[in-house]
């Protein structure tokens, strides 16, 4: 097993000793999805935390009307979860989805409280991620009340490589707009450049 894309992800943050990364890679599952399969379904309570070793997946919601809205994507060297589920131990609202044929580390709720215990290190990584992500989603409000071309911008300008990996609906999806709408403003783009 490979462990060198989790290791040097939590290095980034702070410094395990050899025996540490040990033990936390003993708590770690290893598991392969294939292109769209769900690692997690609509009322399904969550278990686990989710890291992306490569491929790509997609959390999202169905509205009352039968529309997907995205709430996030994970590339790798990301965390997806549900955390609200995890938590409270409640079914999920959401699905994730693999996007394109992926693997993960799974880490088990219980797993990691046991290891914050054994590594307090440990702990201090996941505040700075969970810190992190909830920036991110401070941002994604802000961002969900700007206009759908101001979106579509900043979109492009901080993740326009997603385009690369995901479909125009999904972006879509994401930008809370149509695709015919994402559509026009990529075409617009084109048109000012």
């Amino acid at each position: 097993m490979h462990y060198e894309s989790i290791l040097n992800h939590i290095g980034q943050y702070v410094t395990l000793s050899e025996s540490e990364k040990e033990i936390l890679c003993s708590s770690l599952k290893h598991k392969k999805f294939r292109r769209r399969q769900y690692l997690l379904q609509e009322g399904q309570i969550c278990t686990h935390d989710y890291f992306v070793i490569n491929g790509c997946l997609r959390q999202y919601e169905v509205s009352q009307n039968g529309r997907e809205n995205t709430v996030q994507f994970a590339f790798e060297n990301w965390w997806i979860s549900d955390w609200y589920s995890i938590i409270h131990s409640q079914p999920s609202v959401y699905n994730i989805e693999a996007m394109e044929n992926s693997e993960v580390f799974m880490i088990e709720k219980n797993e990691l409280e046991k290891l914050y215990g054994e590594i307090p290190t440990l702990e201090t990584y996941f505040r700075k991620i969970f810190m992190n992500a909830f920036v991110s989603l401070q941002k994604r409000i802000l961002f969900q009340q700007k206009t759908a071309e101001e979106r579509y911008l900043e979109f492009m300008k901080t993740y326009g490589w997603f385009e690369q990996r995901l479909s125009q609906q999904h972006i879509a999806s994401f930008l809370g707009i149509t695709r015919e709408t994402l559509n026009r403003l990529k075409g617009q783009q084109h048109k000012d450049n």
